[in-house]
């Protein structure tokens, strides 16, 4: 009876459930399985879409981007106190071992930082250059990984680091390479241009890598420590919330007129409206987590880098900075490459759940 019994907790959740079908009438598809098949990659592409267009709208309104963002922290915060406190009631501080500790504090540094730097590296580059090179992060996961997990680099990984690397300069297109083009087609370029794009390029690295560390401790706290995805969530949001007070405290101290300055850039309409559209990225958030529940990650990883797309289609649509042609050829490297290794990982799983 036991051998049974183990035998239907083996194979019960490899049967596909049954449908029974009537023999006379023909087959139809359903619209809905259809829309469910598919409802992962539509969350994703969406949350892609909200997260890039309200960044857009905020730098063409000629607003600080870290600045339209404080309420959106705000909002998102309390909405986490009162979901974690009052609805589900649980601690946001549980007893942890020291261990974990450690690790959400290297999540929670980097997964801050690592955003912060996003957003104030879109202030030296264009969005199409700034997300591309931010999207290496999945390159920057499989080295890492790789290195923890003592594997040695496959032929699809030395392939995608390669195509990244290629992509990254001619979206960068540092002067001694590259004398006679810019990254983007305007008609003056001021003397320090190069500087700044070096700058941005920089600090949109460190984002890039930042996120990849975020990502894999995020997973590392999720599946050892079953940590509650809800307050990993409010510690990115509370940390990125006193990041940036600390950045408005350092931006406003050492100005003359500092409620002039304040009043300036806060009690307007265009700060209004941006800070309006900035609370879409909870929103996104919230599609981001029901893509990641429905789709496998390779898949949504794929899915999520539409950022580059969307970030290359309203810049060359709505904006007067328009990229060129090796900045464009550099951003479908880097998609390639994220294609390449997301492929890879899913073959791989693939012919895991085969062999088991």
């Amino acid at each position: 009876m036991k051998q049974d019994e183990n035998e239907k907790e083996f194979i019960g959740p490899l049967i596909e459930p049954t449908v029974v079908v009537n023999a006379d009438q023909p087959v139809q598809l359903s619209s809905t399985t259809f829309i469910q098949r598919f409802e992962g990659i539509l969350y994703t592409l969406l949350a892609a879409f909200l997260f890039t267009i309200s960044i857009f709208i905020t730098k063409q309104l000629n607003v600080d981007l870290l600045n339209a963002l404080i309420p959106r922290y705000l909002f998102q915060t309390g909405l986490l106190i009162i979901y974690i406190k009052l609805i589900k009631h649980y601690s946001l501080y549980k007893q942890s071992t020291k261990q974990e500790i450690f690790v959400l504090i290297i999540y929670t540094s980097f997964s801050t930082t690592g955003f912060f730097a996003f957003f104030f590296a879109y202030r030296y580059l264009p969005l199409p250059d700034v997300t591309t090179i931010r999207y290496t992060q999945v390159i920057w996961i499989a080295i890492i990984t790789s290195i923890l997990y003592r594997e040695k680099p496959t032929i699809p990984i030395i392939l995608a680091v390669l195509l990244t690397i290629v992509g990254v300069t001619l979206v960068a297109q540092p002067k001694f390479l590259f004398k006679k083009t810019s990254n983007i087609t305007i008609n003056q370029i001021s003397s320090n241009y190069h500087n700044q794009q070096w700058i941005g390029l920089l600090i949109a690295l460190y984002s890039s890598i930042s996120l990849s560390i975020t990502t894999i401790t995020n997973k590392y706290l999720l599946t050892k420590y079953k940590a509650k995805h809800s307050s990993l969530v409010f510690h990115f949001s509370f940390g990125s919330l006193l990041i940036t007070f600390i950045y408005l405290f350092y931006k406003y101290y050492f100005i003359n007129d500092k409620i002039q300055s304040l009043k300036t850039e806060f009690l307007n309409w265009r700060y209004f409206c941006a800070s309006s559209i900035c609370l879409l990225h909870i929103i996104a958030s919230i599609f981001v987590q029901k893509g990641v529940k429905r789709e496998h990650p390779s898949i949504f990883t794929i899915v999520q880098s539409s950022d580059i797309l969307f970030a290359i289609l309203l810049q060359n649509i709505f904006s007067t900075v328009k990229s060129n042609l090796l900045s464009l050829l550099g951003s479908i490297l880097v998609l390639i490459s994220i294609l390449i290794i997301s492929g890879y990982k899913l073959i791989r799983e693939k012919k895991k759940t085969v062999e088991t």
